[in-house]
């Protein structure tokens, strides 16, 4: 009840119109669905003041839609597959340190 009441000075006129109509379930839809939107516009608001933020303190030559937009493309899997010389080096290296060890 509080939400609509913080919308409307008297909710209880519009309320009671939509259940004389009986269409009082689409009365809460559209109040619910005001209201998500509401949140989702404040939530988008404040995501942007936080992303302006950084932005500014980055220093970036880019512009901030840029800047944005390469912050949320998503990264490259990192590869963590190794070359048939990277495999013959890494055994070698390997080789020696436990001949090392041995010592």
């Amino acid at each position: 009840m509080d939400l609509i009441h913080r919308k409307y000075a008297d909710p209880c006129v519009f309320m009671g119109m939509y259940i004389a109509q009986g269409r009082f379930g689409e009365f809460v839809a559209k109040v619910w669905g005001r209201e998500k939107k509401d949140i989702r516009e404040a939530f988008k608001k404040e995501e942007d003041g936080r992303l302006w933020m950084a932005y500014v303190h980055s220093l970036s030559e880019k512009t901030f839609e840029e800047w944005k937009a390469e912050l949320r493309r998503p990264a490259a899997p990192a590869s963590y597959a190794l070359s048939d010389e990277q495999v013959r080096a890494t055994v070698e290296r390997s080789r020696k340190i436990l001949g090392r060890a041995r010592l």
